[in-house]
């Protein structure tokens, strides 16, 4: 009898037939619960970790490094701006460091707003093109594993170190942005991609968008080269549209002000830990007016007043509404995550019939 055939053979209950797994250890079954589990060798997670470790423990050692960074980074600026906010003004040296941990932000802010491409083009998308390109995914349906294990294993222990990455960084990233934005967010945006994309769940959410789209990328084009290619383009078009629609879940804050007072001195003054998203004029029936309006008149308090404007309207966000402006753009990626899930699983499908 072959070994697939004992594979797949059922266990008669006495502990004698194939099915049991006898080993060298003189121990019934246990190979049979090692296999059904996947943990043992043979096991599903078993090949799937042998044959990705090397891609999962670079993640892992590049999203370590990463963090053991970032942390660093942030007690310093910790330290920056407790400094800044000491009693006296700060000395030109403490300004500087200030200075510095801002510029430090912004360019780890961007950087680490490439993870999800960098995951979906080097983890994603080899993860099922490599073997569908060399031809080992036709054995995966004769084997005692099913195709859909063979997927269902692949992507979850992917999505695991996956989400174990952009965790990490995005707890140490959330540590740098948070005293430097609350001392003064306009150095420190945290509605753009550097610090948006890169704290709280969006991290998460975005890192395993950029996997699922690889994979899917590697299901539909079958070859990894075109693969990676495929999943780049589609991964800079989900950002740039991404970045138009972020500040919609903005939860946003207006002050405004009144009584015909509209010269650059009486705008509100919004907290230093607020990032302004628009100022315009104000009427007295709360029409808002574009900041240009009467630019070009002769004389423009004369004309504002004939527009029946009466004073400013600030709109802002504050720091403290990041959370809740991140778990509502979490919620929306959530269902651009089950999207890309029904894509893949038809290319699963399309491509292991």
């Amino acid at each position: 009898m072959s070994t697939t055939a004992q594979t797949l053979r059922p266990d008669d209950g006495s502990g004698s037939g194939p099915g049991t797994g006898t080993g060298t250890s003189g121990l019934p079954g246990r190979r049979t619960r090692a296999r059904g589990l996947g943990l043992g060798p043979g096991g599903m997670a078993w090949l799937v970790w042998r044959q990705h470790r090397t891609a999962f423990l670079l993640l892992l050692a590049a999203a370590a490094v990463a963090t053991a960074g970032i942390a660093w980074l942030a007690h310093d600026a910790s330290a920056a701006v407790a400094a800044a906010e000491g009693p006296g003004e700060p000395s030109p040296a403490a300004g500087a460091v200030l200075d510095e941990a801002y510029q430090r932000l912004n360019s780890v802010g961007m950087a680490l707003a490439g993870l999800p491409v960098v995951i979906g083009v080097f983890i994603g998308a080899p993860l099922f093109a490599g073997d569908l390109e060399t031809g080992t995914a036709k054995f995966v349906g004769v084997q005692s594993h099913g195709r859909r294990s063979w997927v269902v294993t692949k992507l979850g222990m992917a999505a695991l170190f996956t989400a174990l990455a952009a965790l990490s960084t995005g707890i140490a990233m959330k540590a740098l942005l948070t005293p430097l934005a609350r001392h003064m967010a306009i150095n420190a945006n945290f509605t753009d991609a550097g610090g948006f994309d890169t704290t709280g769940p969006v991290t998460v959410a975005l890192a395993l968008l950029g996997l699922l789209i690889g994979a899917a990328a590697g299901l539909l084009t079958r070859r990894t080269l075109p693969a990676m290619v495929v999943t780049f383009v589609a991964l800079l078009a989900v950002k740039t549209v991404w970045s138009w629609l972020r500040m919609a879940f903005a939860p946003t804050v207006t002050e405004t002000t009144g009584g015909g007072r509209f010269g650059e001195d009486d705008t509100p003054q919004i907290p230093a830990s607020g990032v302004e998203v628009d100022t315009s004029y104000v009427t007295g029936d709360g029409t808002l007016h574009g900041w240009s309006t009467c630019t070009r008149a002769d004389d423009a308090s004369a004309c504002l007043r004939r527009e029946g404007v009466v004073g400013w309207s600030v709109e802002y966000l504050p720091f403290s509404h990041l959370g809740a402006m991140q778990w509502a753009a979490t919620g929306a990626l959530a269902g651009l995550l089950l999207l890309t899930v029904g894509v893949l699983a038809y290319a699963a499908r399309r491509a292991l019939r």
